[in-house]
């Protein structure tokens, strides 16, 4: 009788726990339907709407045609960007027919339909989007509707990976981030006032000559200099700077910032040729292949390394426990080059540029850091009066190509597969103050530095 009577019980706890389970994956993908339907068309009513993409919509994978690739696709674009930055000005019909009003098509269900978040909105290697002229209406149509697609995809792979079910963003926490702050659903959108606000109240923070366990075990660090640029280039290493020919526009700023090891030689028509500042991440300090710090692409240049700690790690448990062991590399380059202005990101600083990221999400970002890319904007926003970061934000010209200066092609390269990419560039979009075409097609954010952000 007493095992009939524990057999029943343990029936219904599991079924109670099956319910449960059953219930909160419901609930879970109701939500992603209503955070799809209020973030991709925030002025549509949420009773049960489908969002219908366009019928010319094909999510099949697309291989650079031919015209992209031929002599003469080249030559055409290379002269609509020449025509481009001749002109003292855009002209200012194509600027403001580059903001049309935007719309999605709605039809009523009856009911919800959840959203399939596993296939792309975005075609990538196409000549879809990319424009000849850019002061036509056509032109302007096809920036709407490559920044539509684009803004949809940053969201849907947001979604994606906050899916508890696919991502294990519960499991996968390597750092012990312990956050309690905002984000996770239903969160107001920042706008790029307040974002810039939030960036700038995350200092420029480094490891100091005074700092244990540095001082004591003999590390020679440099006072920090002081920075102040009036336009600053923050230059990616996106594949879509291949046949850009926007080298001489980048070589015109007061400062350029590149990244890792990205090279400038055979690639100066795209990306130019000045180097001031490298931010790098410690895995280019410390792995044989990237030659660090003999290559000379690291020598007459800034440097700012970063590696990842624990999210409450102080700099002693760090320097016991880095990521990759940068420590030795450091010091040796500190006695090798005495005038050496290379320095090291304290690793709090990453994961408060991660709670701005978070904080802005309605979503639940990995809890991973931020990616050497926002590192790099949000350093220039601290130094500079105006900032251009080029192809972070991708362009009509995004491709699957990780790097220009490499043949791998991967859309997680633009994306995010570690790194929170998509939250950073849907952040570094909301930032920007200049035209649709000029993101999108020549393929650039300006955004204003923080230091003259009027913060409370």
């Amino acid at each position: 009788m007493r095992a009939a009577a524990l057999s029943v019980w343990i029936f219904i706890n599991l079924l109670c726990f099956g319910m449960c389970g059953y219930l909160y994956l419901i609930w879970s993908k109701y939500w992603m339907y209503l955070e799809k339907q209020r973030l991709f068309n925030p002025t549509v009513t949420l009773d049960g709407a489908d969002l219908v993409l366009p019928e010319s919509y094909n999510p099949t994978k697309l291989s650079r045609g031919s015209v992209l690739n031929s002599t003469e696709g080249r030559k055409s674009r290379r002269a609509a960007i020449g025509t481009y930055w001749s002109s003292s000005k855009l002209d200012e019909t194509a600027k403001s027919a580059a903001h049309p009003p935007s719309h999605v098509e709605m039809r009523s269900r009856g009911g919800p339909r959840f959203p399939n978040v596993d296939h792309p909105v975005l075609q990538f290697d196409s000549d879809k989007y990319q424009c000849s002229d850019y002061t036509t209406d056509e032109c302007a149509e096809k920036t709407e509707a490559f920044k539509r697609a684009l803004l949809k995809e940053f969201h849907r792979v947001l979604m994606a990976d906050s899916n508890v079910f696919k991502s294990g963003l519960d499991v996968h926490n390597t750092y012990n981030v312990q956050w309690s702050g905002g984000g996770g659903g239903g969160v107001r959108e920042r706008a790029g006032g307040e974002l810039r606000c939030a960036l700038r109240r995350v200092a420029v923070r480094t490891v100091a000559a005074a700092d244990e366990p540095f001082r004591s075990r003999g590390f020679r660090i440099p006072p920090v200099p002081p920075r102040r640029y009036r336009t600053c280039a923050v230059v990616t290493s996106a594949g879509a700077l291949l046949g850009s020919q926007l080298g001489k526009f980048i070589d015109s700023h007061d400062m350029v910032l590149r990244f890792n090891n990205a090279p400038v030689e055979n690639y100066t028509d795209d990306v130019g040729s000045k180097t001031t500042f490298r931010i790098l991440n410690s895995q280019v300090v410390t792995k044989p292949e990237y030659r660090f710090p003999d290559d000379p692409l690291f020598h007459n240049v800034s440097m700012l390394i970063w590696d990842p700690a624990n999210y409450s790690s102080t700099l002693e448990e760090w320097f016991e426990h880095p990521d990759f062991p940068l420590f030795p590399v450091y010091k040796r380059l500190l006695e090798d080059r005495k005038d050496a202005d290379v320095h090291l990101l304290r690793p709090e600083v990453l994961w408060q540029l991660w709670a701005v990221l978070q904080d802005a999400s309605p979503y639940r970002l990995r809890r991973n850091p931020p990616s050497s890319g926002f590192i790099g904007l949000w350093f220039a926003l601290q130094q500079c009066a105006r900032v251009r970061m080029f192809e972070y934000v991708p362009s009509a010209r995004a491709t699957r190509r990780c790097h220009y200066h490499g043949a791998a092609a991967d859309a997680a390269c633009t994306l995010g597969a570690w790194h929170p990419l998509a939250m950073e560039k849907a952040v570094a979009e909301r930032m920007r103050d200049n035209s649709d075409v000029e993101v999108f097609q020549t393929g650039y954010i300006d955004v204003p530095g923080v230091g003259a952000e009027p913060c409370a």
